[in-house]
């Protein structure tokens, strides 16, 4: 049994992908999963009876960094602001590398997601990857830091989530608090 890693977008993916190395097979979180490349090497992987695994994260801090990502891609105005990213409508650009970035975990993940063995939040994700070496004995591998944003985990989120806005986000994201079970209390990051 091997690894196979079904990289998420705005989920330290870049990070989880260069852990995994060249040996571990890893979709591309650019293209849906029942898109090519990612259909073939799924179906590589449950034929081969890989454990399947995959990063998800807090949506509170995922949509800032998606937010991010839309500013710094061109994908929206330079002057775009966080409420105006909770109200844009990004599957009216018909990219879909747009899409696959900005859709919810559940909904990217839906047609394999009772298939995934572990689900790794990344608010743990060195213990969870460290974990993962001891249960398949893979030797300690290397846990960098790519493609951070420009916001702290020192952010006061309760004070830059308003109401408001907390609404907007739920409305957008409600199931990922739902099925990765996160708290929909702002204060709780």
């Amino acid at each position: 049994m091997s690894l196979l890693y079904v990289r998420t977008a705005k989920t330290a993916s870049s990070t989880v992908n260069d852990w995994c190395g060249p040996e571990l097979l890893v979709t591309f979180n650019q293209r849906f999963l029942d898109h090519e490349p990612n259909e073939k090497n799924i179906k590589i992987g449950l034929e081969r009876k890989d454990y399947l695994f995959t990063t998800v994260r807090n949506p509170f801090t995922r949509a800032l960094s998606q937010w991010q990502q839309a500013l710094k891609s061109n994908w929206v105005k330079k002057d775009t602001s966080f409420d105006d990213f909770l109200n844009w409508d990004f599957r009216s650009s018909q990219s879909e590398h747009i899409d696959t970035h900005m859709c919810s975990l559940t909904e990217y993940l839906s047609p394999l997601l009772c298939k995934i063995n572990k689900i790794i939040k990344i608010e743990n994700l060195e213990k969870e990857l460290r974990d993962l070496e001891k249960k398949f004995n893979l030797p300690e591998r290397r846990i960098g830091s790519f493609n951070q944003g420009n916001y702290r985990k020192e952010m006061d989120y309760h004070q830059f989530y308003s109401p408001e806005r907390v609404k907007k986000l739920m409305k957008r994201y409600e199931e990922d608090f739902d099925t990765f079970q996160y708290s929909k209390n702002v204060v709780d990051i």
